[in-house]
């Protein structure tokens, strides 16, 4: 079963969810969209972590009998302070909590196994995210977060160059600095943002044709949303009416 759990109130900027899934009768397959997130996974009953790193296209997953199953949905911006590597070497991939974090902070998450229940579990986490994040407050890319900021206002409809001009930087070292430290280039992560509200809109504004929708999106016309929405998520459009 499959349950999220918002995040305690001043830890909603860095945190989308936290999330669960456990006592599964069957093995499942499902479909995971891309949503400029990047999920740590604790497996309880293996006792180990990993990364799920930011997805630019939609992956299938089948989970086991019986899963146990923790993870933590960080916005990829606010996580990319926290990361020994850059963000971009994992993007699409499976990493192993080693490569991310020092060992000091393993020996710390090797804990949550032996709390009892999921709201202990969850408070464990929110404090050792708490804790990661004043450590490591100087490395966060303030210019970055600002940039990625623009992006969510603006819906992913945004120019880059324009970007690039409006924080005093060069587009190249723009795009240098934000692959690096978001996993994804300005625009992929552009492409997802608009992706994720053009979802949105399309599900609660049902008084909307597709066209105007794809219209109020940036999209040059109908056959250009299906076309982005068929790249990201494998569905047309209107599978999400």
């Amino acid at each position: 079963m499959y349950q999220e759990i918002k995040p305690s109130k001043g830890l909603d900027d860095l945190i989308d969810s936290f999330w669960t899934f456990s006592k599964n009768k069957t093995s499942e397959n499902f479909k995971v969209l891309p949503d400029t997130c990047a999920d740590l996974i604790f497996d309880l009953n293996q006792n180990k972590g990993f990364l799920s790193g930011v997805m630019t296209n939609y992956q299938r997953m089948e989970l086991a009998t019986e899963s146990n199953l923790i993870g933590i949905r960080f916005k990829t911006e606010k996580f990319g302070s926290l990361s020994k590597i850059p963000l971009n070497e994992t993007k699409n991939l499976r990493v192993e909590l080693s490569q991310i974090f020092p060992t000091k902070n393993l020996v710390s998450l090797n804990q949550l196994n032996e709390l009892e229940t999921i709201t202990d579990k969850v408070n464990f986490l929110e404090n050792f995210i708490e804790t990661s994040f004043r450590e490591n407050y100087e490395r966060q890319d303030q210019m970055i977060l600002s940039v990625t900021k623009n992006i969510r206002l603006f819906n992913g409809v945004v120019n880059i160059g324009d970007l690039a001009k409006s924080h005093h930087i060069s587009l190249r070292q723009l795009e240098r600095r934000f692959k690096n430290y978001i996993g994804l280039t300005l625009k992929e992560f552009a492409n997802i943002v608009r992706f994720k509200n053009a979802k949105k809109t399309i599900a609660t504004s049902t008084d909307m044709s597709l066209l105007e929708i794809a219209f109020d999106m940036g999209f040059f016309d109908n056959s250009h949303m299906t076309y982005e929405f068929k790249r990201i998520s494998g569905e047309n459009p209107n599978c999400f009416r």
